[in-house]
């Protein structure tokens, strides 16, 4: 039997980067479901069970950052992380106003990225999520 993989849903507007990040994601063996809107991202938030989000900052139909508030207002929800290429102390602290645990900027170091997301699906299936994860906002 298969150990259970932990489920990312990626909200991305641009599809070479859904794609790349689902690739990725599996690579280091997580099931990863993908959407290309901010709408998209808030019925499969609300219909599936994840254990993380992560969020583009610029979405087409919507601020990424309402939705974030929203998948934040979910009973039980998982962290949500954004991935930007805005790497601004205003945005960050949007996200981080949002409900966000973590701000990563692009380009993406991939390194930063694994640790980030192991260590806050690790803290969450503990119980000991706070604001702070790998690499805080």
């Amino acid at each position: 039997m298969q150990p259970v993989r932990n489920r990312v849903l990626c909200v991305d507007e641009h599809e070479d980067s859904r794609s790349m990040m689902k690739v990725l994601l599996e690579m280091w063996n997580y099931e990863v479901v993908l959407a290309g809107a901010a709408d998209d991202g808030l019925y499969l938030a609300r219909s599936e069970p994840f254990d993380l989000y992560l969020l583009d900052a610029h979405l087409p139909d919507g601020s990424a950052f309402e939705l974030c508030e929203q998948i934040c207002g979910i009973p039980d929800h998982a962290p949500v992380v954004f991935i930007s290429t805005a790497p601004y102390e205003t945005d960050k602290r949007r996200g981080s106003q949002a409900g966000a645990i973590a701000y990563l900027t692009k380009p993406l170091d991939f390194d930063v990225l694994e640790i980030t997301l192991a260590r806050l699906i690790t803290q969450t299936s503990g119980g000991d999520l706070e604001n702070t994860g790998a690499r805080p906002i």
